[in-house]
């Protein structure tokens, strides 16, 4: 492994600051940004670099003058963001990413514009949808919200928090098959998340996930696939098939997509990404129904753990971790010194 080619290697080893969430919280997937954190780590300081790890709390996101102070201190050349918010507060995920971007210091993944658009489900569906890009009709809701406004849905429905990521809020009540349910439901998300919820028509076919690496034009890296026909008991993941070991769906293992609808879902995801200005490397997700591929998600900042799907799709296209480390690593240096060719 080579330093970034953009990066003039030195006598001294490059520092990589890589900031993540410490808080007490008891959810599975904010402690996996930690995980996260640790592997990437070894796979930088096995190569000659030396990371610098950041713990981020509330306190010290509402000072930036002491990021601007450990940056300085340690003489960081890059960030490796695996900062995805706090659990209490998604949205603190653009507002660290957008204080890295006043120093001017090349950071992983994708800028805090992105991070934010989508983040909201709503101004990520809309923008989608600007651009031609298939996706569910469906409507946000806030407190106070007109009854009136689930009437032009058809059921099934399915309901999520409209601010959040990580599938958090999305369990077997999410998914909507009467009208007599439909109001009760949505008035009981809100209640757990006050900032709204999206209420959209559920697409019942397979279920596609195209991981994504660059930063235009991208390279799709893996297409996964979940046939839920096959799947006994549901029709899609909710949030402890994700994070949770005791769930029945938690070793459920999408299988590699093949054949026509495989390079639909890459081009798709690609579309996406040009849609929303994406860079560095992200995940799709999109679902089928009657020959038409919908997006549902993307996910500007996904799982990279050794064990999570990013990763895992990214050795099947013959990725090591390694490699796909220093990919992103590389992309940053890329990003910050202009030189990307759009698509």
């Amino acid at each position: 492994m080579q330093f970034p080619k953009n990066e003039p290697v030195t006598d001294r080893p490059l520092v990589v600051l890589l900031p993540a969430a410490m808080e007490q919280s008891p959810r599975t997937d904010v402690a996996d940004a930690l995980r996260g954190r640790e592997f990437v780590s070894g796979i930088l300081r096995a190569h000659g670099y030396i990371p610098a790890p950041l713990d981020i709390t509330p306190e010290i996101l509402q000072s930036p003058e002491r990021i601007q102070h450990i940056v300085r201190s340690t003489k960081t050349r890059c960030v490796f963001n695996i900062f995805e918010g706090f659990g209490c507060d998604s949205g603190s995920e653009h507002q660290f990413r957008s204080l890295v971007e006043e120093m001017s210091i090349p950071c992983t993944g994708n800028p805090s514009g992105v991070l934010q658009a989508c983040l909201s489900k709503e101004t990520c569906s809309r923008t989608l949808r600007k651009a031609g890009i298939p996706v569910p009709e469906g409507v946000s809701l806030h407190p106070g919200f007109d009854p009136e406004l689930l009437a032009s849905l058809r059921l099934p429905v399915f309901v999520k928090p409209l601010m959040e990521d990580g599938s958090v809020g999305i369990d077997a009540s999410s998914f909507v098959q009467e009208k007599s349910a439909l109001l009760r439901t949505v008035l009981e998300k809100l209640s757990l998340f006050p900032r709204g919820v999206r209420a959209e028509e559920f697409i019942p076919g397979r279920e596609y996930s195209v991981a994504c690496i660059g930063n235009g034009p991208y390279n799709v890296l893996g297409v996964s696939v979940i046939d839920y026909e096959q799947t006994e008991g549901t029709n899609f993941l909710d949030y402890d098939s994700k994070w949770d070991p005791a769930s029945p769906l938690y070793s459920l293992v999408p299988q590699r997509a093949e054949g026509a609808f495989r390079e639909k879902a890459a081009q798709l995801a690609a579309a996406a990404g040009r849609a929303l200005g994406c860079r560095g490397y992200f995940r799709v997700d999109m679902r089928e129904r009657h020959g038409i591929l919908y997006v549902l998600d993307v996910n500007p900042n996904p799982d990279i753990t050794p064990d999570g799907g990013f990763l895992r799709q990214c050795r099947e296209a013959g990725f090591s971790d390694e490699q796909t480390v220093h990919t992103i690593l590389e992309l940053a240096f890329e990003e910050d010194e202009g030189g990307t060719t759009r698509e």
